[in-house]
């Protein structure tokens, strides 16, 4: 009887867990998108060469970003690429040269 009822107990555990929610009460959902890689093309504020940056972006970010140049103390300043959901990339130009990504999410 005592083995019976365990058995009893675990099907109902068992049947239980195996629903669209967990032990917790979380359900299970999609995973998200992988990101996209975009190529942003940017100009070196000293040289004038043009550069082809290659980033990923969430796959959210389907809209056009927003680009400003802004000015630093240090090095010949940065490009920014803003998406509406929120997503940033900066462009940093520093005095040896070349371009350097940090990107914000």
């Amino acid at each position: 009887m005592k083995q019976w009822l365990m058995t009893l107990a675990c099907g109902i555990c068992l049947a239980g867990l195996s629903s669209d929610a967990d032990a917790f009460g979380r359900r299970d959902c999609c995973p998200p998108p992988p990101p996209v890689e975009v190529v942003l093309q940017v100009c070196h504020p000293c040289t004038g060469c043009k550069y082809d940056v290659h980033v990923c972006v969430p796959a959210c970010c389907v809209d056009v970003p927003c680009v400003h140049f802004e000015k630093t103390l240090i090095g010949y300043g940065k490009t920014v690429f803003e998406w509406q959901c929120g997503h940033k990339v900066i462009v940093r130009y520093p005095h040896a040269g070349g371009y350097r990504v940090v990107e914000r999410g």
